[in-house]
């Protein structure tokens, strides 16, 4: 019932919303459902799965699990929530010819630690509570193994946002240990 409920709010919520609205992607990495309170409405997101909220721009609450409140004026038009304040992997995935390939890593290489691991590469953390998605592919979204690009383009590079389980998994398998 309080999923049925929860997915009614939030129809009647993005009916409700017309232009200028903001769509919220509210993740949950773990293992365990996640409440998060955005105005008055109540969300449930069930463990590893997001849920998404379409508002109206501008400011609003989001009440966490521990009842603090954080007060944020949504401008952009999508944002990922991260309610767990878990850390996540940025990473770049290129797509092009060899011949690109050294400049663009030239170009694109900085070090981040990401779960006690130094990587050096095109990577960025992301852990703040609000997002603005600047991301191609989020959590549990899978990267295409090929891509068409432009005419004349010699490489194109796609953001993949890794929860810290997801990336484990990517390791695991790269080792074949799974």
């Amino acid at each position: 019932m309080k999923y049925l409920f929860t997915f009614l709010s939030l129809s009647l919520l993005s009916v409700s919303c017309g232009s200028g609205s903001v769509d919220l992607a509210i993740d949950n990495p773990t293992t365990e459902p996640v409440i998060i309170r955005v105005d008055s409405l109540e969300v449930e997101i069930p463990a590893e799965q997001v849920v998404w909220v379409e508002m109206g721009k501008g400011n609003h609450s989001l009440t966490l699990k521990n009842d603090s409140i954080v007060n944020f004026n949504f401008v952009s038009d999508v944002y990922m929530v991260n309610p767990t304040l878990t850390e996540y992997l940025m990473a770049g995935e290129y797509y092009g010819n060899n011949n690109s390939y050294a400049m663009y890593q030239m170009a694109n290489t900085n070090t981040v630690e990401f779960l006690g691991i130094e990587l050096e590469g095109d990577y960025a953390i992301v852990k703040d509570l609000i997002n603005p998605i600047t991301w191609d592919y989020g959590p549990r979204e899978t990267l295409p193994e090929t891509i068409q690009m432009e005419s004349g383009a010699s490489y194109e590079v796609l953001q993949k946002l890794f929860s810290p389980i997801e990336f484990i998994k990517l390791v695991s398998e790269s080792r074949g240990t799974e």
